[in-house]
């Protein structure tokens, strides 16, 4: 009698799956109780540009004629 020595497609598959799937759902799943609990906030708005350098730094043209 010959001894099966490779494993079933099927089930190297799901453990593929199950290796990936896995610690994704534990990731969203701490995140979520993470923020239901109010430990993590939102972000805040991004500050307003209203110096008039549109975003070049401070100072100077920067390449403007």
């Amino acid at each position: 009698m010959q001894e099966q020595t490779e494993s079933p497609f099927l089930i190297e598959a799901l453990l593929f799956a199950a290796r990936c799937v896995v610690p994704l759902l534990l990731m969203l799943g701490v995140s979520y109780l993470l923020r239901r609990l109010g430990l993590i906030a939102e972000p805040p708005p991004p500050p307003n540009n209203t110096n008039g350098n549109n975003g070049n730094g401070p100072g100077g043209a920067h390449g403007k004629a």
